[in-house]
């Protein structure tokens, strides 16, 4: 991969064939993605801007096809690289997932419509059944509500899977540009990720006023990204702080594969929590970690 990466930065040409190639690929576009993230981090947008303008057109391609997400997934990482290389705040560029996912979430409401439309009608159809194996009790009104939101509900969802793969794209690019440049540099910054309080507390806000709000439905999902990466870091924070290993973060990761509607959840509230107390640096040892942070290895 050290090879890989050599290779895509040596200069326009080569970037332009390797995200080109991955975004036409598909199912790898997510890689193109990671690649142009590579390059705006490392060269910045005089160098990355000719290589985003040739490597859209495949993407460009499979949204007129009627497959929006390797452009958005595209363009978004990309913004979220600038921004990544111009402040240097993972907490910013994690909260302007945000307003990123609700762009996607309205892209998708605009040129998915049918097929949203169609999904929401069997689940409604599907939900009084659902509830009742769940033993929920909901009242009328509130699952005539609820049905009501399901379009809104649905892109909202899918603006956060969208928002949340642009993230992972990007961490990738990172923790690449900080192997070749600046090894640890990542893992020291991710370590570190930590919310603004009133990030956290404009985040659940959203999530939990959103659906209460018709306008605001939409928002509800979208907001748990910041918190969901968040709430990651401080995991990955504090096992590095208390050197378990890499252990304890496998157990967690599978666990989110089949117990998310537990995990997730308390992922976020972590997330929330160590904003306002910060539990990282009540654990750190006086001394503090050391080594270079800065792995933008501009030049």
């Amino acid at each position: 991969m050290q090879g890989l990466a050599e290779f895509i930065l040596r200069g326009r040409r080569q970037a332009t064939l390797v995200v080109g190639l991955s975004i036409a690929v598909p199912m790898l576009f997510w890689f193109g993605a990671v690649a142009m993230a590579l390059v705006l981090l490392r060269r910045g947008w005089s160098e990355g801007f000719p290589v985003l303008v040739w490597a859209s057109l495949p993407a460009v391609a499979w949204a007129l096809l009627g497959d929006p997400t390797p452009l958005m997934v595209l363009l978004g990482c990309s913004a979220l690289a600038l921004l990544l290389r111009q402040r240097s705040e993972w907490s910013l560029v994690t909260m302007a997932a945000a307003p990123l996912g609700l762009v996607f979430a309205m892209v998708l409401l605009a040129t998915l419509q049918c097929p949203l439309q169609e999904v929401a009608e069997q689940i409604k159809s599907a939900l009084p059944q659902m509830l009742t194996e769940l033993s929920a009790d909901v009242d009328e009104a509130a699952l005539a509500r609820l049905q009501a939101l399901m379009v809104p509900l649905l892109a909202g969802l899918m603006g956060a899977t969208h928002a949340a793969m642009t993230l992972v794209c990007l961490i990738l690019a990172r923790a690449w540009q900080a192997r070749l440049f600046n090894p640890g540099g990542f893992r020291s910054e991710f370590h570190r990720l930590r919310l603004a309080p009133w990030m956290s507390i404009a985040l659940v806000v959203l999530v939990f006023v959103g659906p209460q709000i018709d306008s605001l439905a939409m928002l509800a999902p979208i907001a748990t990204v910041p918190l969901l990466f968040a709430g990651l870091a401080l995991v990955h924070g504090v096992v590095g702080i208390k050197r378990l290993g890499i252990g304890p973060l496998v157990v967690m990761y599978v666990a989110l594969i089949f117990v998310w509607q537990v995990l997730y959840p308390l992922i976020m509230f972590l997330a929330f929590i160590d904003s306002l107390f910060d539990f990282r640096s009540r654990l750190q040892p006086v001394s503090g970690p050391g080594g270079n942070d800065d792995s933008n290895g501009q030049g």
